[in-house]
């Protein structure tokens, strides 16, 4: 993956990877994890900026880690790796993950809100 390109699924999962530490198989948090959290992350963008995905609809889910298209405007894209994750590390059972998971999550947020 080149740095930033984050243009399909594959560079999306990882990124995610890259920021959890997850590099080495056999990984801790599975493929279908990071998916989800993608899929989760343009349910929350719409949330938190409809005007993101105004003429898109259905929004898109991802199902398989491939060399699918992410169609996210460049200055958000990283916004949603944190988001990913975020979630990801919500579910380790380590109290310091936590306090990293939420500062993740916060990221995403204040990417998407945050007037330029």
């Amino acid at each position: 993956m080149a740095l930033g390109s984050l243009d399909t699924v594959t560079d999306y999962v990882t990124a995610a990877r890259i920021i959890t530490q997850d590099v080495t198989q056999p990984y801790r948090y599975p493929d279908a994890d990071f998916l989800a959290a993608l899929s989760w992350a343009v349910m929350e963008s719409r949330r938190l900026r409809p005007d993101m995905w105004a003429n898109v609809s259905p929004l898109p889910s991802f199902a398989n880690n491939d060399s699918t298209a992410v169609n996210i405007d460049p200055q958000y894209r990283t916004a949603f790796v944190l988001y990913m994750a975020g979630m990801a590390q919500l579910r380790d059972e380590e109290e310091t993950q936590d306090t990293r998971a939420a500062a993740l999550m916060q990221s995403f947020k204040g990417a998407l809100v945050t007037a330029l």
